[in-house]
């Protein structure tokens, strides 16, 4: 193998750790999956722990939090999946990070927040779904529910779809009238 055999694979080798460098430095990645309507706003946090005692005990990562103009703040949650759409569980997940950032820091966070959804094979954003988060008595309802089926003092609801039983890890087990 001669000398300029190794160099070259070498030097793209090279290139391509600078290239990757500098669009990480220059937020290459995060602008792109970026909602439009955050266009202007500040990063100020990207994944990063949150974590309360009251009103009820939470850890909470977020994936994006943007500060607006106007000094609020934004939650953004990245999801990678083939259908593009926000689920019920995204929005508790994003109410229950709203909370944690509101107690932890003081600051106040928008009632809305945004789940982005990236392609699964491109990585590329394809929507970024606009979405009402619960309100604090209303998160609390839904820990004191949760808590509640766990500890098998009630009993859980069926899913409001049938669809949505079929990913369920319970649907073998499971007493739902067809």
């Amino acid at each position: 193998m001669t000398s300029s055999a190794v160099y070259v694979p070498a030097s793209l080798v090279l290139v391509l750790w600078l290239v990757r460098r500098w669009r990480r430095r220059h937020g290459y990645g995060e602008r792109a999956s970026r909602p439009r309507e955050l266009a202007n706003a500040e990063l100020i946090y990207m994944e990063k722990l949150f974590r309360i005692e009251e009103p009820i005990r939470l850890v909470a990562k977020v994936d994006r939090v943007y500060r607006l103009s106007r000094g609020s703040l934004v939650l953004v949650e990245l999801k990678t999946r083939s259908s593009n759409r926000a689920y019920p569980s995204d929005i508790i997940q994003l109410s229950a990070q709203k909370a944690a950032v509101e107690h932890q820091t003081g600051e106040a966070v928008e009632p809305v927040g945004f789940v982005t959804v990236l392609d699964p094979t491109s990585g590329r954003r394809r929507q970024s779904h606009q979405v009402q988060l619960l309100d604090e008595g209303q998160l609390i309802e839904v820990a004191q529910r949760r808590r509640a089926i766990l500890e098998r003092r009630t009993d859980p609801a069926y899913a409001h779809s049938v669809r949505a039983c079929a990913g369920c890890a319970f649907h073998g087990r499971c007493d739902r009238p067809a």
